[in-house]
């Protein structure tokens, strides 16, 4: 089977050509994370460090809780040009896919932009009501409460960016994808390492960084597409397809809430045990990030790939892609496991040089090195399933991971204290991936009619 899959040069050659930038992209993404997480770790009071920990992981719990402005964007993008393209001669009706996907991308920017000045003006609602829930200890709250409040007044810019990283996806025009990311994050790092170092603003600093480096990202988007976002096609025509982009997009932000639900609920946990505790959960999660960016390569690539086949009605090819782009996700997430084992203390000491939370690293190192192998399979899973516009089957498979897995597991092992929480957090990326696994033949073939 595997030399049957390894025959399909064309295929594999398309999937690395999409998925080799959006891996670079993605990895510097979670750089983000890592470049706050080794600045602020290397400081003597480790408040700072908990406090961005905690104020990030709730800004990403409320922002990426509309992701499905990005993934909603590449399914309905990849598939109406998918829907234009003649399988023999590759052909595309230009006029028209052209006018369709400006009124899909009109679609994202308006729904992103109204969303995200609601999420600025509820902001100190949301604030209040998130610290509550993590009830902070020590003097971590009020520092936490500083970043979010400085984060939420770019929300709009946020969300902005989500819909448009969707279109280029979509598209599959990835090195852009990776000409927006990198430089991003390189600014971000070098605004990081100012604030905090020259400027003394530590949590503060991390978070202006960070609005800084955004406004910069959707500048270079809006350039990017200065040609179909000025080519206005009317009232009627983002009506017809509102519709449509709302009803994919509310399936996916169930969802994507209870992934963040998850996420949020797993740092909480630490935040009311230690502020040593939330900060290694911390460093650990932003490693778990970084590895499932750089797998999501293949995701993202498969998004765009069985989003044009499927829209090109090719069963067939979308049956060869998902083969191909599984085998490559498994492929790369035994090398990252290999990596792991072998460097990680220098890649945990890179991040952190306090005693406690080294010392908590240290008792979760396994947990951290089988994280790939873990994970894989659900993120390569969630771009078969959004290039297919399945979103009711990932929102199902979140709900089973989350209510029967999860949750559940991590009250019945409470005796086993941290190991107890990473035991329940690996049951729930696996439930997912075998929730999707079960469901796929049954979702092909639905599709397919």
């Amino acid at each position: 089977m595997i030399a049957h899959w390894l025959a399909q040069k064309d295929i594999h050659q398309n999937l690395w050509r999409l998925a080799l930038p959006i891996m670079v992209s993605n990895i510097s993404l979670p750089l983000l994370g890592l470049v706050d997480t080794a600045i602020l770790g290397h400081l003597s009071d480790n408040r700072f460090l908990a406090a961005v920990a905690m104020g990030a992981s709730l800004f990403v719990f409320v922002l990426w809780s509309f992701a499905f402005l990005r993934m909603g964007t590449t399914a309905l993008i990849a598939q109406n040009s998918g829907k234009l393209i003649d399988k023999n001669s590759q052909i595309k009706i230009h006029d028209q896919r052209n006018q369709d996907e400006v009124a899909i991308l009109h679609c994202a920017l308006l729904l992103a932009g109204v969303l995200g000045l609601v999420l600025l003006m509820i902001s100190p609602f949301l604030i209040s009501i998130m610290l509550t829930l993590t009830s902070a200890v020590d003097d971590i709250a009020p520092l936490a409460q500083e970043y979010l409040q400085i984060r939420f007044y770019f929300a709009p810019v946020t969300l902005i960016n989500y819909a448009l990283l969707g279109y280029f996806i979509g598209l599959g025009k990835t090195r852009i994808t990776l000409i927006l990311l990198v430089s991003t994050n390189l600014l971000n790092g070098i605004l990081d390492y100012v604030f905090v170092y020259h400027f003394n603003l530590n949590s503060s600093g991390v978070a202006y960084a960070s609005n800084i480096s955004e406004v910069f990202q959707m500048c270079i988007a809006l350039y990017f597409t200065r040609h179909t976002i000025f080519t206005w096609l009317g009232l009627r025509s983002l009506k017809a397809h509102f519709h449509g982009f709302l009803n994919l997009n509310f399936q996916l932000f169930i969802r994507t809430f209870f992934l963040l639900f998850t996420f949020a609920y797993f740092m909480s946990v630490g935040a009311q045990t230690s502020a040593a505790l939330l900060s290694a959960n911390a460093i650990l999660f932003n490693l778990l990030i970084f590895i499932s960016n750089a797998l999501d390569g293949f995701a993202l690539a498969s998004e765009s790939m069985v989003g044009k086949a499927y829209g090109a009605k090719d069963t067939i090819l979308v049956k060869k892609i998902i083969a191909i782009s599984g085998l490559w996700s498994f492929l790369c997430a035994l090398l990252f496991t290999f990596i792991l084992a072998l460097f990680h203390e220098p890649i945990l000491a890179l991040l952190t040089s306090q005693v406690d939370v080294v010392a908590l690293l240290d008792k979760l190192i396994y947990w951290l090195i089988f994280l790939p192998m873990a994970g894989f399979a659900c993120y390569w899973l969630d771009g078969i399933y959004i290039g297919l516009a399945a979103a009711k089957e990932m929102r199902n498979s979140i709900l089973f991971a989350v209510f029967i897995l999860f949750l559940p597991l991590q009250f019945l092992l409470q005796d086993w204290s941290l190991h107890g929480l990473w035991f329940a957090f690996f049951a729930f990326l696996i439930g997912r991936a075998l929730w999707q696994l079960f469901k796929l033949p049954s979702t092909l073939s639905f599709n397919a009619n």
